[in-house]
């Protein structure tokens, strides 16, 4: 079994920057994909690559209770999902791209060298562990000895705020009284097992974790004074001010209790490595292991799709250009990605705007490619609004969500496939299906909340992928951004 796929906040200058919910959840979002001011935590990040290889064993001098909580981790497309590790040495995630689905994965932990060690009940092992600047995992594929080396690394990021205890998977009942689990993920995504449209949006509302399926129903879990959980669900088109369908003590899944690096070296720009290697869309992640794409266009024009800046969804824009043994790319807003060949592929290090690049960098992470057939959806999208021709803007990325800058339009949705086109529910009720066309052109059809797309779209329109935005200085290499 593998872990394929399936498919940064503003302080005194914009930053990627671990947004509290747990990086990414907002009470009044309700998608909960909202962004937030909060201070740049210490970069947990990937050392050398011989470093990851070898693995210290037995323990050492750090407590147990450093590692008990909920952990963002991205799998080998660099998708987020978490680890819960409960304090009796049971483990559970909610990565959902196995046949189990939103069960996740069932797990036991152990201490392993300056870190842990979790055994999954697929064969895969992560292990969580301190480095120089925070902590890092690396991941080994079923069959593969820990003392050779990793299938996947970066780093690890705990996930804190009051979103926290529902991070995790949860066993509910429907409306017949059959149970179903469902995951929900650090990034607002939720998951469950029932239903063929499986997938929804999630976010705190007064304490409770309010979820939104893209198939209509409505669950709300919130907490008991006893420490337990219960749920409430609602049908589609009832309001949550009516009874609710279904109400009930329920419980959050654990899992197998075991009671029962330096700056970059010989950075110069120019260099010898092939440009053509790296034009394509990128999976990248910020500082909240959330995932973001970056589209490097041939001529030297860069979009991102990192909707938690005050852009939203028109993302990051820039320029990118070869830098070493990699690809250097300058946003509009003054921060900095490298991509580059590392030891098992490719690797991205990211700098803030006030760090210069000769400096240590902010967060970094495992770079990879995107699949070819998600290539033509994912990306940044400009269309016009029916009444007045104003744009809008629509950021799809990797990962299944959708972002949108619509005022007073809630912001997120989650898309799949649909033939050749690409599905987006948005939270909001509406839909629209958008097919590629040439030259960078994307076709868009739009149904009204409660209409099914079997009938006829209230609106059909053409856009366009946004490529770089207006021109603006680009940092030289080893400098500072200048002071506004």
């Amino acid at each position: 079994m593998t872990r394929p796929s399936i498919v940064r906040a503003a302080a005194p200058f914009p930053t990627r920057v671990l947004l509290p919910l747990v990086a990414t959840i907002v009470a009044a979002s309700p998608v909960g994909l909202a962004a937030q001011e909060s201070a740049a935590p210490p970069r947990p990040g990937i050392p050398s690559a011989a470093a990851l290889v070898t693995t210290p064993r037995g323990d050492e001098d750090v407590p147990d209770s450093m590692f008990v909580g909920v952990w963002a981790l991205t799998d080998e497309h660099n998708d987020l999902f978490d680890v819960r590790l409960d304090a009796d040495g049971g483990a559970r995630s909610n990565w959902v791209k196995s046949d189990a689905g939103a069960e996740g994965e069932s797990a036991r932990w152990s201490r392993f060298g300056s870190g842990v060690r979790i055994d999954y009940d697929d064969g895969w092992i992560d292990v969580i562990r301190i480095c120089e600047q925070g902590f890092e995992q690396v991941s080994y594929a079923p069959g593969t000895p820990i003392s050779g080396p990793w299938t996947n690394g970066g780093k690890a990021v705990r996930v804190e705020g009051e979103a926290t205890p529902f991070v995790g998977v949860f066993r509910l009942l429907d409306h017949t009284g059959a149970p179903f689990a469902v995951s929900l993920q650090s990034n607002g995504l939720a998951f469950k097992t029932i239903n063929e449209d499986h997938r929804g949006v999630w976010s705190i509302e007064d304490g409770a974790a309010s979820i939104r399926w893209t198939d209509g129903w409505n669950n709300v879990i919130r907490s008991t004074p006893d420490g337990g959980f219960e749920q409430l669900s609602w049908a589609p088109g009832v309001p949550l001010a009516d009874a609710p369908h279904v109400a009930g003590d329920i419980r959050r899944l654990g899992g197998v209790g075991l009671s029962g690096e330096a700056a970059p070296a010989n950075s110069r720009e120019g260099g010898t490595v092939d440009r053509s290697r790296f034009v394509g869309t990128w999976a990248l992640t910020d500082m909240a292991n959330d995932t973001f794409n970056v589209v490097l266009f041939p001529g030297g024009a860069a979009r991102s799709t990192w909707a938690k800046g005050p852009e939203g969804a028109k993302g990051e824009w820039g320029r990118w250009r070869v830098y070493g043994n990699g690809a250097r790319i300058d946003y509009h807003n003054g921060w900095i990605d490298v991509v580059r060949f590392a030891e098992q592929g490719f690797e991205q290090i990211s700098y803030t705007p006030e760090t210069p690049i000769t400096g240590p960098w902010s967060t970094c992470g495992r770079a990879r490619m995107i699949d070819d057939r998600l290539v033509p959806f994912v990306g940044v999208f400009e269309m016009r609004m029916e009444q007045d021709h104003s744009p809008f803007y629509v950021a799809v990325q990797s990962n299944g969500l959708a972002f949108k800058r619509i005022a007073d339009q809630p912001p997120a949705g989650t898309w799949s496939f649909f033939g050749k086109s690409a599905v987006v529910r948005w939270s909001d009720g509406w839909t629209d299906e958008f097919t590629p066309l040439d030259n960078g052109r994307i076709a868009q059809r739009t149904w009204m909340p409660g209409v099914p797309t079997s009938e006829p779209p209230v609106a059909e329109q053409t856009g366009r992928r946004l490529k770089d935005g207006p021109p603006g200085p680009v940092r030289p290499a080893g400098s500072p951004r200048p002071p506004e």
